[in-house]
């Protein structure tokens, strides 16, 4: 939205910047805060002139508005975006032994990719792990297993329709089969981006990727859909 406002000068106004840009980024990635800009025609305003005031407010685009988030969880760009990819947790675990997990992605329904392999200890949540830019149209695929102790266990993926593994975007539900997310008792990773009411607070641009890994059945106390936690941001 751009506007514009003529103003008359009572004294000497003096600018020190003749335009302002405004931009707010925090967290992972671009926030629903507006961005813009705002500029003045002139640095020096005498008295009896006008000066010409000048903004553009850019406020954000919905995830719905930008990609297509099909029904087994297939992520469909509507434009050329820039895609970064993190994990924001692993929980995944056999009694008090730690187990490892490996999440892959696919394009286009080609072969899978690994980008993360290992245990809780080891994410870095800040850390980019997949930053690409991706086309209209592509079809976007994420897929997730877990250690078994002596093999690998189902691999979940979102070219098929399954519980174990779920997107979500900013203010969905968390799954209500996940018995977890109904005690409010998330993990501390995965808390922050869950709110009293089981709510998803994430960025506009940004889809969060849920998985369960072992072979607990959906509404068991095992089954908590927080084995892999896995952020999605679009640019």
């Amino acid at each position: 939205m751009k506007a514009s406002v003529h103003t008359r000068a009572v004294g000497l106004l003096t600018l020190t910047l003749g335009s302002l840009a405004i931009s707010t980024i925090t967290g992972h990635s671009q926030t629903d805060v507006p961005r813009g800009s705002l500029s003045v025609d002139k640095d020096l305003v005498r008295v009896g002139t006008r000066s010409n005031l000048e903004w553009n407010i850019e406020f954000p685009t919905a995830i719905k508005d930008i990609v297509t988030v099909e029904e087994t969880g297939t992520i469909v760009p509507k434009t050329n975006l820039k895609m970064r990819v993190r994990v924001l947790g692993v929980a995944f675990q056999s009694g008090s032994t730690l187990l490892p997990l490996d999440a892959y992605y696919s394009m286009n329904n080609g072969s899978w990719e690994k980008f993360f392999y290992g245990t809780g200890p080891t994410v870095n949540s800040s850390s980019v792990l997949i930053d690409k830019t991706v086309k209209k149209s592509d079809r976007i695929d994420f897929g997730a297993r877990g250690w078994g102790g002596s093999s690998w266990l189902p691999f979940n993926h979102t070219r098929a329709t399954t519980k174990y593994v779920t997107v979500l975007g900013n203010g969905s539900s968390a799954p209500s089969y996940a018995p977890a997310y109904n005690q409010n008792s998330v993990t501390s990773f995965l808390r922050p981006y869950i709110n009293s009411a089981g709510k998803i607070t994430i960025g506009e641009r940004d889809l969060i990727i849920l998985w369960e890994s072992s072979t607990a059945s959906p509404g068991s106390t095992y089954f908590d859909m927080q084995d892999l936690v896995v952020l999605v941001s679009f640019e």
